[in-house]
């Protein structure tokens, strides 16, 4: 009695399986829920066809470091690190530099762009005398190009002066076009390096 129950409803399950015999009756319509979907253009999406397409130099901006909003609020790093946001306030003046000697600026716009170098240094240096970021690799250059600004322009200025007065020969001899040249060349090599150790570190 109980193989033929068994038997029977097993017989029924597959016979309405392969019926195909389903759900009958009629389905909610959800068209209206799903109108947007039809009535709004899809959004276009820019294909690059080739690898210049995507990595084009024109596409892309230059970080605007003298920007405090795009300091404090895009890089987030005003917060968490105030030395981060010093080195920014900094790196705009090392890249005007840089733009003074490859232009032969004179030695007024040179000193000028100097000084500021300086006082910025100063201030970094006394901020972080007892904190961690003085060890930074970023920290010693800052103070080194700092120092050679300041000997460089100095030894502009003392051109101006004693060159009148010294021979060309001996003690001169450093106050001359040559001497003064090759100076203000090592420190543009020196500036290019210190730029790009900051701005790694930012």
């Amino acid at each position: 009695m109980k193989k033929k129950f068994i038997f029977t409803i097993f017989f029924l399950t597959s016979t309405l399986i392969c019926s195909g015999s389903g759900y009958k009756g009629d389905l909610p319509d959800i068209t209206t829920q799903f109108e947007y979907k039809r009535n709004t253009t899809g959004q276009s999406h820019t294909i690059f066809e080739t690898l210049d397409e995507f990595d084009h130099p024109a596409q892309f901006k230059k970080i605007p470091r003298e920007n405090p909003t795009y300091i404090d609020i895009i890089l987030k790093k005003d917060k968490s690190s105030p030395y981060i946001n010093d080195l920014n306030d900094v790196i705009p003046l090392l890249e005007k530099l840089q733009k003074c000697i490859q232009n032969n600026g004179s030695i007024q716009k040179f000193n000028a762009i100097a000084s500021s170098i300086i006082d910025h240094a100063d201030y970094i240096a006394q901020k972080y005398a007892d904190k961690p970021e003085k060890y930074y690799i970023s920290y010693s250059k800052l103070q080194n190009i700092a120092a050679y600004a300041r000997s460089v322009a100095t030894l502009r200025c003392e051109s101006q002066v004693y060159i009148k007065y010294l021979a060309a020969q001996g003690d001169g001899q450093i106050y001359s076009k040559e001497s003064i040249q090759m100076q203000i060349d090592m420190l543009e090599r020196e500036l290019d390096n210190t730029i790009k150790i900051l701005k790694d570190s930012t």
